[in-house]
Protein backbone atom coordinates (compact mmCIF):
# COMPACT_ATOMS: atom_id res chain seq x y z
CA UNK A 1 0.00 0.00 0.00
CA UNK A 2 1.26 3.65 -0.92
CA UNK A 3 2.28 5.78 2.16
CA UNK A 4 0.35 9.11 2.50
CA UNK A 5 2.38 10.81 4.33
CA UNK A 6 5.46 12.34 2.41
CA UNK A 7 8.49 11.27 3.72
CA UNK A 8 10.94 13.60 3.22
CA UNK A 9 9.46 16.15 5.50
CA UNK A 10 10.12 14.38 9.37
CA UNK A 11 7.76 17.49 10.36
CA UNK A 12 4.85 17.19 8.57
CA UNK A 13 5.40 13.44 9.27
CA UNK A 14 5.04 13.71 13.09
CA UNK A 15 2.12 16.29 12.65
CA UNK A 16 0.32 13.48 10.63
CA UNK A 17 0.37 10.99 12.65
CA UNK A 18 -0.43 13.03 16.15
CA UNK A 19 -3.26 14.12 14.03
CA UNK A 20 -3.88 9.98 13.55
CA UNK A 21 -3.02 9.97 17.21
CA UNK A 22 -5.99 11.82 17.87
CA UNK A 23 -8.36 10.08 15.64
CA UNK A 24 -7.32 7.17 18.15
CA UNK A 25 -7.86 8.33 21.19
CA UNK A 26 -11.18 9.96 20.56
CA UNK A 27 -12.18 6.22 19.45
CA UNK A 28 -12.13 7.00 16.11
CA UNK A 29 -10.17 4.28 14.99
CA UNK A 30 -8.70 1.32 16.89
CA UNK A 31 -5.54 1.12 18.71
CA UNK A 32 -3.88 -1.85 15.85
CA UNK A 33 -4.93 0.54 13.29
CA UNK A 34 -2.91 3.39 14.53
CA UNK A 35 0.06 0.96 15.59
CA UNK A 36 0.51 -0.37 11.85
CA UNK A 37 0.25 3.36 10.95
CA UNK A 38 2.73 4.33 13.24
CA UNK A 39 4.94 1.44 12.81
CA UNK A 40 5.45 2.09 9.03
CA UNK A 41 6.39 5.81 9.50
CA UNK A 42 8.79 4.62 12.36
CA UNK A 43 12.53 5.51 10.85
CA UNK A 44 11.04 8.93 10.07
CA UNK A 45 9.56 9.89 13.63
CA UNK A 46 10.38 8.82 17.44
CA UNK A 47 7.39 6.77 18.26
CA UNK A 48 8.41 7.01 22.10
CA UNK A 49 6.49 10.31 21.66
CA UNK A 50 3.61 8.98 20.82
CA UNK A 51 0.69 7.15 23.30
CA UNK A 52 0.33 3.86 21.46
CA UNK A 53 -1.86 2.01 23.40
CA UNK A 54 -1.08 -1.31 25.81
CA UNK A 55 -0.24 -3.58 23.76
CA UNK A 56 -2.42 -7.22 24.99
CA UNK A 57 -0.28 -10.31 25.39
CA UNK A 58 -0.95 -13.65 23.34
CA UNK A 59 -2.78 -14.67 26.49
CA UNK A 60 -5.36 -11.64 26.24
CA UNK A 61 -6.39 -11.97 23.07
CA UNK A 62 -9.35 -13.78 21.85
CA UNK A 63 -10.01 -15.20 18.40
Amino acid sequence: MDKMIDERDAARCFAALKLIEQLYKDGKIPAHVFRGIAVDYAEIVDLSKFDMGEVPTKEEVTI
